[in-house]
């Protein structure tokens, strides 16, 4: 590469690192957003000239300068643009190749790369969210007349405290059977108590992580972990082929170093992404050990054996992180056998901020902590409280039910002793002939 080439090439690199909000984070921090930003590339024409389009796109539509029908109007009709000098201004074919660019564009740079571009008979999850939203029939052009942010808060796809489907809607019939667990007033005034207030339904619901965390979803749920570059789908649990998935979003370092405060621009709220954050410690590192067990797993091998809930959640953090790097890769071919994946896991690079989020002190699963998470938690508790035990082993291990945890175990040792009698028994009256 000529040194002039390659200066231009680390000049739009900066400029974008810049429009994206990265002001002083490494590089090499920084790095598994710039490898996901390659993957985006369609393949047409030179990578750095992508990059260029991609530049220009943030440049046009962060802040709300425009909507995005305008801005595409613009390239339409522009002549001498230098991405799309192969087509006829103006012409259908035109119209196309721009409304396919800056939407892979605008979708990779929100981090919901797969709600922007086409799925079954060419539908575009963002719009058909939108219209479904605003009453209306799905049509790009409608959709598309919004600023990005306009159209981003009126989807309702990002996560809120009042989201609905995908069973996020039963949080509204905990609170209702919350509020009617109180009782009537007259109910009430035999309680000697009656005129404090009973404990507020905040407080009621404020789960500890040791009962909600990545562990017990997955050894009591059956649920699998399934990474995503989409932003949008994270802590969704969703289900495919007798399978339950919980879908964790995969690039933490895309909304770090500045990039928060671009995208809140856009209708991602730093709250979300705060809130987003701290998840990751309260699902895998839910327990702390006491201090005689951080002792003792000082002894080499004990917490691969271990069955506390701070050793399991080591021994699940380790194994999903080591299948994250050997699915990563930088291979050029590979790159470009990743575009419009992320959602089966081939498409996601490996982020090492995943590790340093796992590691912090988790914050319970609580109403104040996570007001845009907490319908999708609710409905994570909801299916963790169904979840019945689905072999041996996890029966054995099952303890939230007190009654049936004991009954099994004490069916299970008199069990034995019965088959050791029988045993002793049969040598016995083998023994006196």
């Amino acid at each position: 590469m000529e040194l002039k080439q390659m200066n231009g090439v680390l000049r739009v690199h900066a400029t974008l690192k810049e429009e994206l909000g990265f002001v002083s984070e490494p590089d090499q921090d920084i790095q598994p957003y710039i490898d996901y930003l390659s993957t985006a590339w369609p393949g047409r024409g030179e990578k750095i000239d992508f990059l260029r389009i991609f530049l220009e796109v943030i440049e046009n539509l962060k802040g709300g300068k425009t909507t995005i029908q305008h801005y595409m109007e613009q390239l339409v009709v522009d002549p001498h643009h230098f991405y799309f000098c192969e087509t006829v201004a103006g012409s259908p074919t035109r119209v196309t190749s721009v409304t396919d660019t800056v939407l892979l564009v605008i979708g990779t740079w929100l981090l919901s790369q797969s709600y922007f571009i086409p799925e079954r008979q060419h539908r575009r999850r963002i719009v058909d969210a939108y219209c479904r939203s605003t009453k209306q029939e799905y049509s790009e052009a409608t959709a598309f007349s919004r600023t990005v942010s306009d159209l981003i808060n009126s989807s309702g796809l990002l996560p809120s405290a009042g989201e609905t489907g995908s069973r996020a809607g039963e949080s509204g019939e905990h609170f209702a059977a919350a509020a009617a667990a109180e009782g009537s007033l007259a109910e009430r005034e035999e309680d000697p108590f009656f005129l404090h207030a009973s404990v507020g339904l905040l407080e009621a619901f404020s789960i500890p992580p040791e009962r909600l965390n990545a562990v017990k979803l997955a050894a009591y749920g059956g649920v699998k972990i399934l990474w995503t570059n989409n932003i949008m789908r994270h802590l969704l649990l969703t289900h495919h082929a007798d399978t339950h998935y919980l879908e964790l979003f995969a690039l933490p370092c895309a909304i770090q170093g500045g990039a928060e405060r671009v995208l809140s621009t856009t209708g991602i709220s730093l709250d979300l992404i705060d809130e987003i954050e701290s998840s990751y410690a309260t699902l895998f590192n839910p327990q702390q050990p006491s201090r005689s067990h951080r002792f003792l797993l000082g002894l080499p091998g004990l917490w691969r054996w271990c069955w506390c809930l701070h050793c399991s959640s080591s021994r699940l953090q380790n194994q999903l992180l080591e299948t994250l790097k050997k699915k990563s890769t930088h291979g050029e071919k590979r790159r470009r056998r990743w575009r419009y994946q992320g959602l089966d896991g081939h498409g996601v690079v490996h982020d090492p901020q995943l590790g340093r989020l796992m590691q912090r002190e988790a914050p319970d699963w609580d109403p104040m902590e996570y007001k845009h998470l907490w319908p999708r938690i609710l409905a994570l508790d909801a299916y963790l409280q169904r979840a019945r035990p689905w072999n041996l082993w996890v029966l054995f291990r099952d303890k939230r039910e007190t009654l049936q945890y004991w009954t099994f175990l004490f069916g299970s040792v008199i069990l034995i002793l019965t088959v050791v009698q029988v045993a002793l028994s049969i040598a016995q009256v083998v023994g006196t002939f």
